[in-house]
Parts: C-alpha cells; sequence; structure tokens
C-alpha cells in the first residue's frame, strides 16, 4: 500500500511532465491514424461508387497502378526524403534492394520506404523527446540522450531488418528438406519441374508460408518465358540460403546435361538429410558447453547453499559455544 502511495505523490509531483508526455504520444498516434483513414478513405469511396457504376467486359479506363502509386502522396512525400540518403553507387542500392528482399519485402518501393523511414525515426525519437523536455531546463544529459535516441532511430530499421532477413532464412531453411522430398514425390509420380515447383508451392505453405512463396514466383517466372536458368538463380539470391543456392545450382546443372531429374532429387534429398542429422548432433554436443557457465555461477551455488547450508549453521551452533567456553 505505501509502495502505490509514493507512485501516486511522484505522479502528482510530476504532473505536467508525464502529462505533456501523454499528449505528445496521442498527439503522434493520432496524426497517424488521421492519415490512415485519410488515405484509406479514398479506396474505400472507389469500392463503393464501383458497386454502382456499370462494368466494362473489354475496355479497362482505370489509370495503371504503376503510374498511380508514382503520383500518389505518399510518394511525393516519401521520395524526398530517399533522395537525402539514397545511396549514389548502383551497387550499393542493388545490395540494399537484394537484401530487403531477403527480409520479404518485394514491393517497388521498398528501398524509398526504407530510407525514409530511418530519417523520419532518426527525426521524430529525439523531436518528441525534446518537445517534452521544452518545458523544463536542457543540460547536456538532455543533449546527449537526444543524440543517442537520433542515433536510435536512424539505425533501428538495419536491426529489424536483419531480423527479419535472419528469421526468414531460418524459416526457409528449415523446410527446404521436406519440400525436397515433395519434389522427389513429385517428380517420381511424373511430373515436369514448372507443375513440381507449382505443387511444391502448395503443398509446403503450411509449414513456411516464405518457401512456397518463392517456389510459386520461380514458377511464375518460367511461365512468363523467363529461361529456367535464370529463375533458378533469381531463387537462390532471393532467399541468400546456401542450401537453396545449392539445390538451384543442381537444377541448373541437371538441365544442361541432362541427367536424370529424380535421381539427383533423391541423391540430394538424402545428403539434405544427413546435413540436418549431423546438425542436430552438432547442437546437442554444443549445448554441454553453453550449460557450464548457468552451472558454475548459478546452480551449483544454489546447490552448495542447500547442501552444505544446515551442516554449517549446526557446526556454528556447537563449536562457537564450546570455542567461547575455553
Amino acid at each position: 500500500m505505501s509502495y502505490l502511495l509514493n507512485v501516486y505523490y511522484l505522479l502528482i509531483e510530476n504532473l505536467n511532465y508525464y502529462g505533456m508526455l501523454l499528449l505528445v504520444f496521442l498527439a503522434v498516434i493520432s496524426m497517424l491514424l488521421a492519415l490512415y483513414f485519410v488515405f484509406n478513405r479514398q479506396s474505400e469511396v472507389k469500392q463503393r461508387l464501383g458497386r454502382f457504376i456499370p462494368q466494362q467486359d473489354d475496355v479497362d479506363h482505370s489509370k495503371p497502378r504503376l503510374v498511380e502509386e508514382q503520383n500518389g502522396f505518399v510518394t511525393k512525400v516519401v521520395k524526398p526524403l530517399h533522395d537525402m540518403v539514397a545511396p549514389t553507387e548502383n551497387e550499393t542500392k542493388k545490395r540494399l534492394r537484394l537484401k530487403l528482399i531477403q527480409g520479404g519485402f518485394r514491393s517497388e518501393r521498398a528501398v524509398q520506404n526504407y530510407l525514409a523511414l530511418k530519417i523520419v525515426l532518426a527525426a521524430m525519437l529525439p523531436g518528441v523527446f525534446l518537445f517534452a523536455r521544452y518545458f523544463y531546463s536542457f543540460s547536456a544529459q538532455v543533449v546527449a540522450v537526444a543524440a543517442c535516441l537520433t542515433i536510435t532511430g536512424f539505425f533501428l530499421p538495419n536491426i529489424i531488418l536483419n531480423y527479419r532477413t535472419k528469421a526468414r532464412k531460418q524459416n526457409i531453411s528449415k523446410a527446404l528438406p521436406d519440400a525436397l522430398d515433395l519434389m522427389v514425390v513429385c517428380v517420381e509420380a511424373g511430373l515436369g519441374l514448372d507443375m513440381t515447383f507449382k505443387r511444391v508451392g502448395i503443398e509446403i505453405r503450411p509449414i513456411s508460408s516464405d518457401l512456397s512463396d518463392e517456389f510459386k514466383l520461380t514458377n511464375l517466372e518460367a511461365s512468363a518465358g523467363r529461361p529456367r536458368d535464370e529463375t533458378y538463380k533469381n531463387m537462390a539470391d532471393r532467399t541468400g540460403v546456401a542450401e537453396v543456392s545449392n539445390l538451384m545450382t543442381l537444377l541448373i546443372q541437371t538441365n544442361r546435361f541432362g541427367t536424370s531429374l529424380a535421381k539427383t532429387l533423391r541423391v540430394h534429398a538424402e545428403a539434405m538429410r544427413i546435413k540436418r542429422r549431423q546438425l542436430a548432433e552438432e547442437r546437442a554436443a554444443k549445448a554441454a558447453v553453453k550449460l557450464v557457465i548457468p552451472l558454475v555461477f548459478f546452480i551449483f551455488p544454489a546447490l552448495f547453499v542447500v547442501l552444505l547450508g544446515p551442516a554449517a549453521i549446526r557446526i556454528i551452533t556447537i563449536l562457537l559455544p564450546v570455542l567461547g567456553g575455553e
């Protein structure tokens, strides 16, 4: 009860400060919600009007989606921010674009949105903090905190992207052996490679939606007329997983030299299962080493206290009076 009273008195004493923080938070949330409803309302109005406008069977008078996106308000706001921090070298842009694709962001505006988000966070986090401190005295600590928030806001998208890319790669790598077994079954059943990719993409979706999307996208590229070697290389680049790259290289060589696809996939699937078992054994062997620090610093001291504590208390209660009497 006393703790709650102390918290209550602290809030009363700093009511202006916490109230200002709450107002800033509500203002930012309200602004974001307003922008969302403004842009979402336009699409809802178009959908409602579309119910009453007679549909044309053959002629589509709507503006192309790409042109509409390029002329949109969001693009006009994001593009200047993108130009401020966009890398000048084409190779750097390609690497950033590939990294975003490996993280699951395939949109045409992914690079622009990513760089604009870095600028917005780098300006918004210290801006909100400094605005909250505007009614109080500034100091070197406040400036240091604002600088740290600026750096944090600028590099926070990098951390999120790296985490998302790593999680996506692990998801694909974990589901790949099962997908490879499905490919072996489909090929041995007489399906072609294109239909195999399509079928595996459907069946593997409950296990890994990312790998399913990659199979479907590769199948769509092949259906659109791209050479198979190019579609396989694109899938390896989009995933960034070494196992997928090895599989695509194997398919390219099989397609080039005309070897048996079913036999090749069966041998590769067996190698993948062996590698998966070896990886599990390696992780099990590392577990004993990783348990040393928790055992030494946490479990052993508690165990010693439980085992030796009563004996130590017994010795102290018996020997100390005897030694004191002597």
